[in-house]
């Protein structure tokens, strides 16, 4: 019923021209009655939407487009009618709209009378501007002036020979019957205006009759990018009608708040009620006023790349302002006896699923500014501009990428973190129980023989009246026997502790010994050799290669690239996990496997298998 774009109108004057034909047959082709013209008109309105109208009424339309009397109608008359006939329409309110004008029939969250009431341009209001290089007009239409500004023409140039003013139309906040009036008016495709209704992803296209529509999902900030605070940002919907070439002389922009954004946008999303996302707006009213500026200076199409790079730049900021959050998150501490704390983590994940969105945001972009490129006409007046716009919003898009990257691995570190953490926990907790399990070992291997000897004595064995064991009958065995217990309890609480230190200092001189050879080690090189250079080991007596070596070697399994432990066990040398051949500390490598690397130690001599000579170091 609105669809008056470029096709839509030559075929309906097509139509009417067919009924005209058939009726005055017998006549040339163009020239026909007035009584066939005006039926054909009354058809071809009425297939539109409207009242089938009475002749008084359509000779006064006739004789307001055709004043020199002829019967002739040519389509931008037809169109001229049309247009005003549906405009009045719209506008008076006699016209039933297509869709509920508070929710669009379901396709709309409805955010409340608060949109409207407090928003210094709210969605009753469309605010227009007229510039060229000489000439600024700025009017905010409201209600009792939308009929002047719909049936009205805009202002000629100051000079005949200016190319006409450059109209700029801008409304914040969807209302219906505003966006159909600006439909019929400027002859807007439909499937645009759907688009505007559904709020459809960013994007680039171009219409009938050579015209452009653009949409951008824009993402503002909305608090400081100090990363002092969590990153919330609102989302911004923008629609963009562009006349084509060769004047581009009109653009006309719809914005209103993201009504996916609570679907789309992880966490709790920032309603932006009051339009403060259309900031952009206000700076480019103020370029606008500048009376030398480049805005001024060239048409439509520069204006609508302005705003295609005002959206970028936001995107931008965003993007660094969770630089900044992420930074400010690492450095703060996180870990606790029980693990990550809650808020620290819970926040970390957010920003991996709200960065997602921000990614799939300036990929949008992305395929907006591709299209630019694309099109003959836009890309001759703004390589140059559109290459910078270009560049910053992959600048933004590799930082997100980056910044995803980033929050994989600081997950995957503190979770990493923990684990150890937890792991040294448990090796505590298991440390702790083999030393009470250890000293009740000792406890239970010394008290033993007492046991055994107590139980000895203490048998009840008679023979002829008196006890069995002869030592029961000295004068002082009893001071014997604690004589004998305590002898017993000092030497072997002396060797327990004697033990005991022995092992200590061998798991110091162990780990001060791993220690060494890490300094001693240059950095870039192993201890270790490839199948290039086999390992040399020391001649024995008869010249060939040592028994025990060989079979160590033989025995040794591929050591991991991953730590020590892999030869752990091998000739009893090991300490706490870390073992190696023959109180060897074990190979070090920094990544990948290699087969038959050893580090023999025999003769009070250190060699590595790579044949170079290293200082000697004490056998164990």
């Amino acid at each position: 019923l609105f669809d008056l774009s470029t096709e839509r109108v030559e075929t309906l004057y097509a139509n009417m021209l067919r009924s005209t034909k058939s009726e005055d047959a017998g006549l040339e082709v163009d020239v026909y009655s007035t009584e066939a013209i005006m039926e054909a008109l009354r058809q071809g309105l009425h297939r539109c939407g409207l009242p089938r109208l009475e002749n008084h009424v359509l000779e006064k339309i006739m004789k307001v487009v055709c004043p020199d009397d002829t019967p002739n109608l040519g389509i931008a008359e037809f169109e001229a009618i049309l247009s005003r006939l549906k405009l009045a329409q719209l506008l008076s309110g006699v016209c039933r709209l297509p869709l509920d004008k508070d929710n669009l029939c379901g396709r709309r969250v409805v955010l409340g009378q608060l949109v409207v009431q407090s928003s210094a341009h709210n969605s009753e209001t469309l605010v227009v501007v007229d510039y060229g290089m000489q000439d600024k007009y700025i009017q905010d239409i409201r209600k009792a002036k939308q009929r002047e500004f719909f049936f009205g023409h805009r202002k000629r140039p100051r000079f005949d020979a200016d190319l006409p003013l450059v109209r700029w139309i801008h409304m914040n906040g969807l209302d219906l019957t505003l966006l159909l009036a600006l439909t019929v008016k400027y002859g807007l495709h439909p499937l645009c205006v759907e688009d505007v209704i559904e709020q459809c992803p960013s994007k680039l296209d171009r219409t009938g009759g050579g015209h452009y529509f653009a949409a951008i999902e824009q993402l503002c900030l909305v608090n400081a990018p100090d990363g002092r605070e969590p990153v919330r940002v609102h989302g911004r919907h923008v629609a963009m009608f562009c006349s084509g070439p060769p004047l581009f002389d009109t653009l006309v922009t719809v914005t209103e708040p993201d009504h996916n954004e609570k679907e789309d946008w992880p966490g709790e999303p920032v309603r932006d009620t009051v339009g403060a996302g259309d900031a952009w707006v206000a700076r480019l009213r103020q370029r606008l006023a500048s009376p030398h500026s480049r805005l001024r200076e060239r048409r439509a199409d520069f204006l609508m790349y302005q705003i295609i790079d005002l959206s970028a730049d936001e995107l931008v900021k965003v993007t660094k302002a969770y630089t900044t959050r992420l930074t400010s998150l690492e450095g703060q501490p996180h870990i606790t006896v029980a693990g990550l704390t809650p808020e620290w983590l819970n926040e970390v994940s957010l920003v991996e699923l709200q960065l997602q969105v921000v990614a799939r945001r300036l990929k949008g972009l992305q395929r907006l500014i591709r299209r630019v490129i694309e099109d003959p006409d836009l890309l001759p007046f703004l390589t140059g501009y559109v290459s910078d716009v270009k560049d910053h919003i992959d600048e933004a898009h590799e930082d997100a990428m980056y910044l995803l990257e980033k929050c994989k691995a600081i997950l995957e570190e503190n979770e990493r973190s923990v684990d150890e953490h937890q792991r040294k926990a448990r090796e505590r907790t298991a440390d702790g129980l083999n030393a009470r399990v250890f000293a009740l070992t000792v406890a239970t291997a010394m008290f033993s023989p007492m046991h055994f000897m107590c139980g000895v004595y203490g048998m009840n064995f008679v023979y002829a009246g008196g006890p069995s064991i002869p030592e029961l009958l000295w004068p002082h065995g009893y001071v014997c026997f604690w004589v004998l217990i305590l002898s017993y309890l000092g030497g072997s609480s002396c060797f327990a502790i004697w033990y005991w230190r022995r092992l200590k200092c061998k798991a110091e001189e162990d780990l001060r010994r791993i220690g060494e050879g890490n300094r001693n080690c240059p950095a870039g090189t192993r201890w270790a050799s490839s199948a290039a250079h086999p390992p040399r080991l020391p001649p024995n007596a008869s010249g060939g290669a040592s028994p025990a070596a060989s079979s160590i070697a033989d025995a040794t399994p591929v050591a991991s690239g991953r730590g020590f432990g892999a030869s752990a066990g091998l000739g009893g040398g090991g300490f706490g996990g870390l073992g190696g051949i023959g109180g060897v500390p074990p190979l070090q490598y920094s990544g990948e496997t290699r087969r038959g690397a050893l580090l023999l130690q025999t003769s009070g001599e250190t060699r590595p298998t790579s044949g170079e000579a290293r200082s000697p170091s004490p056998a164990p």
